[in-house]
């Protein structure tokens, strides 16, 4: 699992890269004034997403931007921030990272 983890992190990192200062679409989470969200937020989340769909199928999937999918009775849970620091990356500060864990 752990190669499933580096391979979407790097797949997600690398659109993340590319798509750094070049941000244009910015909107606040509904009801949250502080918690940002950009559609590369949720294509990061995608690409995580497919890789750990095609590698492990029957495992559930709690991403921040979509929710819980997948199979609620698998023993594994994939935990997923797609952009993690959303603040810094909106203003093309640096410092940000794609997080991904899974519980057992």
């Amino acid at each position: 699992m752990i190669d499933t983890a580096i391979e979407a992190a790097r797949e997600a990192g690398k659109l993340l890269r590319l798509h750094l200062g070049r941000v244009k679409d910015i909107r606040q989470k509904s009801g949250q004034e502080k918690n940002l969200v950009t559609e590369i937020d949720r294509q990061s989340e995608e690409v995580i997403k497919q890789i750990i769909g095609r590698r492990h199928p029957s495992h559930s999937i709690l991403a921040e931007e979509s929710g819980r999918k997948g199979a609620p009775e698998s023993e594994f849970t994939w935990v997923i921030d797609p952009l993690d620091g959303t603040t810094n990356y909106t203003h093309a500060f640096p410092v940000f990272c794609v997080s991904i864990a899974v519980e057992h």
